[in-house]
């Protein structure tokens, strides 16, 4: 998983399709696990980058709302994309030194919406904001590494 790091914290290509194997695995183990489109995945990952230089903002509700915005309507995985995307941005979050407190009905409802584009990245931004409250990122990457131990 991703590594504490100065600045802004990003997960990497291989992150994201740990999170949906793993979302996959423990919650729809009759899906299909596949990367559909690798270039959309690779162009998803880098969104968040991307629009740190070129809107040069560290504001991590805009990036965490790139990255799920794009991994939604990019669709780069067989299944479970909008679990996937949720869950990359809330990792993210917790990276960053935010965790996402949101109830689960509100995240599904904010995922689907962003499938049917009844939401704009703009609004996702806001939400993340709303439901997010400061986090010690050290503490997600203890976590993180104990969890991959055990696994």
């Amino acid at each position: 998983m991703a590594e504490i790091v100065e600045g802004v914290n990003y997960l990497s290509v291989d992150d994201l399709i740990y999170i949906n194997r793993s979302l996959i695995e423990l919650q729809t183990p009759n899906e299909s696990i596949d990367v559909i489109n690798y270039n959309n995945l690779c162009s998803s990952q880098a969104r968040p980058s991307l629009v740190k230089w070129y809107g040069q903002t560290n504001d991590v509700f805009e990036l965490a709302s790139a990255l799920v915005e794009s991994l939604i309507q990019n669709h780069p995985f067989a299944n479970a994309n909008k679990r996937t995307a949720m869950m990359a941005g809330y990792i993210f979050l917790l990276l960053n030194g935010y965790e996402l407190t949101a109830p689960g009905d509100e995240i599904v409802a904010m995922a689907e919406g962003l499938a049917r584009k009844l939401y704009i990245r703009e609004e996702l931004e806001s939400w993340l904001c709303h439901w997010s409250r400061e986090y010690d990122s050290r503490t997600c990457a203890f976590l993180t590494t104990q969890l991959c131990a055990k696994l």
